[in-house]
């Protein structure tokens, strides 16, 4: 075989193969493609339908950097897509795509130049500008641009969900402050809130609307309580969906900062991989209110509390209940149910303890009560002579020695609310400690201002 015949068939050949290539990588590169696969259909089935899908941006072009899209390496991505799609009925991918901010911000799509400080709307009324947001990152995260453009649900491709903004935007913050500002997405509406302002022949008095009501600094929640719900807190036991478990990671899973940074800054993880979600709606505006205790009670049972735990205090030394000890609850006293002012509150009782020790322990609760009702009487006797010996000093004294005087009386004062307000029965022993300890701050004050 002549050498021309060897060198034109290594042509041929090599033109074939290239042109094979040219073809292979052509259709390959068809969203089409992507949509043949069983495990893609649904994600194929919402880029179709997105701004994306309708100006025909394949897959490719979002799913590879640019430079990247002819390498190696995307070639060994695309064999073990192929791998997954032939060894799998799975319903839905092993691994979350990734979406380079390269891809996003080339100057055929979205250059930086053009998009940063774009004016643009979420919804119908809420502005929005991405400069604002890419400034402002939380600690220990760097903002990509699928931190937030995520394939939401089979309706809705490489979108931003609200629930996202809403964990930002809500998280650790209070109600109307801080990034949780109203106004931040709101504008304040200034139309009168009462039906009979509506009309303007009505001029009797001012007006009230939002903004009146802000500068008069009502709480919006005055109105709008629980427009947030939930606190987007991390399920810490939900990394060991892909961590093996150990005590070390359980506690590392607290440290914001790290966390942010190995997963989010790498592009690894998504909000609500680890977050719960935040909910942000209107909800019945008396109920929520109604059913909080906390609402009108923020520390309830604070003083009942300091005595179950009974922890060191100066000059008092540590008791804790033996209830406590044995993480016995408030339920498990509190069977007796009254009705007070027209509503069901449980009471303590002494059934209760009959029921878990003896029949005679029936009198011990009507006893500790009584006990304690008397030395709270006394303590309180010696408290008043106190604060008149304090009031009669007035500049008599020294203003050190008064000053050490009101001290000690405040101290004694803390020891006795805690058993007045708490209740002795809580702790007996501790309260009686309390109460001793409290007495003798009040009497060392009156003796402190009678030195000469």
């Amino acid at each position: 075989m002549s050498r021309i015949v060897i060198l034109t068939a290594v042509a041929v050949l090599i033109v074939i193969t290239a042109a094979v290539l040219f073809t292979a990588e052509y259709y390959t590169s068809q969203a089409s493609v992507c949509g043949s696969c069983h495990i893609m259909r649904p994600y194929y089935n919402t880029w179709d339908k997105s701004a994306h899908g309708e100006k025909d941006v394949a897959c490719v072009e979002c799913h590879y950097p640019p430079g990247e899209r002819h390498s190696l390496k995307a070639r060994f991505r695309g064999l073990g897509q192929l791998f997954t799609y032939l060894g799998t009925e799975a319903k839905s991918v092993r691994k979350q795509a990734r979406v380079s901010d390269s891809s996003c911000k080339t100057s055929q799509c979205h250059p930086d130049e053009k998009f940063l400080d774009k004016k643009l709307l979420v919804g119908e009324k809420v502005p929005y500008v991405h400069r604002t947001h890419m400034d402002k990152t939380i600690e220990g995260q760097t903002l990509h641009c699928d931190t937030c453009h995520v394939h939401v649900n089979r309706e809705r491709h490489f979108e931003v969900p609200l629930e996202a903004c809403y964990l930002c935007h809500f998280k650790g913050e209070k109600f109307n402050e801080g990034r949780a500002r109203c106004s931040l997405c709101h504008e304040i509406p200034g139309k009168p809130l009462q039906k009979q302002k509506e009309d303007a022949g009505s001029t009797d008095e001012r007006p009230i609307t939002h903004q009146s009501l802000e500068k008069a600094r009502v709480p919006c929640r005055s109105c709008h309580f629980e427009l947030v719900q939930g606190k987007g807190e991390v399920r810490a036991e939900e990394c060991f969906d892909c961590h093996e478990y150990s005590d070390e990671l359980q506690n590392k899973a607290q440290e914001k900062k790290l966390m942010h940074t190995e997963h989010v800054s790498g592009q690894n993880a998504k909000c609500f991989d680890c977050h719960r979600p935040i909910q942000h709606k209107e909800v019945p505006f008396l109920d929520p209110v109604r059913e909080a205790c906390v609402t009108c009670h923020p520390d309830h049972h604070k003083y009942q509390t300091l005595l179950l735990i009974g922890d060191k205090r100066k000059d008092v030394t540590e008791v804790p209940a033996l209830m406590y000890d044995v993480k016995t609850n408030c339920i498990g006293c509190h069977l007796d149910e009254r009705l007070v002012k027209g509503e069901k509150v449980l009471h303590g009782s002494a059934e209760a303890c009959a029921a878990c020790h003896t029949k005679k322990h029936e009198m011990m609760v009507r006893t500790w009560k009584d006990k304690s009702q008397e030395e709270v009487r006394i303590a309180r006797e010696i408290e008043t002579e106190a604060m008149a010996a304090i009031e009669k000093a007035g500049g008599n004294v020294p203003k050190e020695r008064l000053n050490r005087a009101i001290r000690m009386l405040r101290q004694g004062q803390e020891n006795l609310r805690i058993v007045e307000y708490g209740g002795g029965v809580h702790n007996q022993k501790y309260a009686v400690i309390l109460l001793d300890t409290a007495m003798n701050n009040f009497e060392d004050a009156i003796d402190l201002l009678k030195e000469k």
